[in-house]
């Protein structure tokens, strides 16, 4: 079974042809003798790359693709499949596309929604610079979302009442449902937005969502 002298080679090939395949690996420039199992995370759409480095190197190789571990699928989703309660029509939110929404499946994309405000008064929206969101299927489950590592610095967009406030929002279609593979696959999904208006977190109603090829 090839080991670390046939991996850093391959990964440093991977870092030169698809750098943003890799989501974490060990450092090529590093010398690891005795290690025989080595971690290597790799983006929803990866399917390929990660089944050729599973046929090579076998259990020589920890493999994770999106948010499952390849080629078992044991899902890593932890609180990442709850919603929260609160509807955001109850504080008199809604969430409207600035312009369709759409995503190719196993990627991620930032897109524009307007928060709509129907009450009388301000609400102010808690953000690392981006609204959250989920990929639902037809009955509300959630089905995908983005797993990855994000900024944490904090950014309040306020909403006026009777008023509106563009913010842009985070979609991700790394697969949390192991039927239908490692990226939510292209069709018609629902993407429902999540919000922590003053503290509260909050769901909107779904929107459409296209994934595509």
């Amino acid at each position: 079974m090839p080991g670390w002298a046939e991996l850093r080679d391959d990964l440093r090939r991977i870092s030169r042809e698809t750098p943003e395949a890799l989501v974490s690996y060990p450092d090529p420039r590093e010398e690891r003798p005795g290690e025989d199992r080595f971690p290597i995370g790799l983006v929803a759409w990866a399917t390929p790359l990660a089944a050729a480095l599973h046929e090579k190197y076998g259990a020589a190789v920890e493999l994770t693709v999106g948010a499952m571990s390849f080629p078992d699928q044991d899902l890593f989703a932890g609180r990442l499949l709850e919603l929260p309660e609160t509807p955001a029509a109850s504080m008199g939110l809604s969430v409207e596309p600035v312009s369709p929404l759409s995503v190719r499946t196993g990627r991620f994309t930032m897109a524009q929604v307007r928060v709509v405000n129907d009450s009388s008064t301000q609400q102010v929206l808690g953000t690392n610079r981006q609204l959250q969101s989920a990929v639902v299927d037809e009955a509300g489950a959630v089905v995908g979302r983005f797993t990855g590592a994000q900024n944490l610095v904090f950014q309040a967009y306020p909403v006026p009442p009777d008023g509106s406030t563009e913010v842009p929002v985070l979609i991700g279609t790394d697969s949390l449902a192991p039927r239908l593979g490692y990226a939510v696959p292209p069709g018609q999904w629902r993407l429902v937005v999540l919000m922590d208006v003053d503290r509260v977190e909050a769901v909107s109603a779904p929107l459409p969502l296209t994934v595509t090829p």
